[in-house]
């Protein structure tokens, strides 16, 4: 069983954005870390938790995933992260920009999806999972 942390923006609903695709996959999606090793996906806001995380303990957070996640508005440089990172983004509504500061910061792999903006959680989800947990049984 692979463990997936999903951080949030706060006060968004904690809920899983496709509970069919992670019932697909040997994945115990959770919203909390507890301490255990994990991969860990940030949406919106909620990715500067996840990339904190990831800063923090390397040793225990092997692969990160940015889901349009804004640029720091104070400049802040982020910290460096060695997990496996990929950066989703979709290509409206400045997907494209956003998605480039972050693979200047952090490196890691770019997708962009075309035609949707920022709210695409659900749609990439799949993607989201393939990365953190690569060796999950499809069911």
């Amino acid at each position: 069983m692979r463990r997936v942390v999903l951080c949030l923006p706060v006060g968004m609903p904690r809920v899983d954005p496709a509970p069919a695709e992670t019932a697909t996959r040997e994945i115990e999606l959770a919203f909390e870390w507890d301490g255990s090793p994990c991969g860990v996906v940030g949406w919106a806001e909620g990715g500067m938790t996840a990339l904190g995380l990831a800063a923090a303990h390397p040793d225990l957070v092997d692969r990160l995933v940015l889901v349009s996640t804004p640029v720091p508005e104070d400049g802040l440089d982020p910290p460096a992260v060695r997990a496996k990172t990929l950066l989703l983004y979709g290509s409206r509504d400045g997907g494209n920009a956003r998605a480039a500061w972050w693979k200047r910061a952090l490196g890691g792999r770019i997708e962009m999806i075309p035609g949707l903006a920022d709210d695409i959680l659900a749609a990439v989800w799949p993607r989201v999972l393939s990365h953190l947990a690569p060796r999950t049984v499809r069911k």
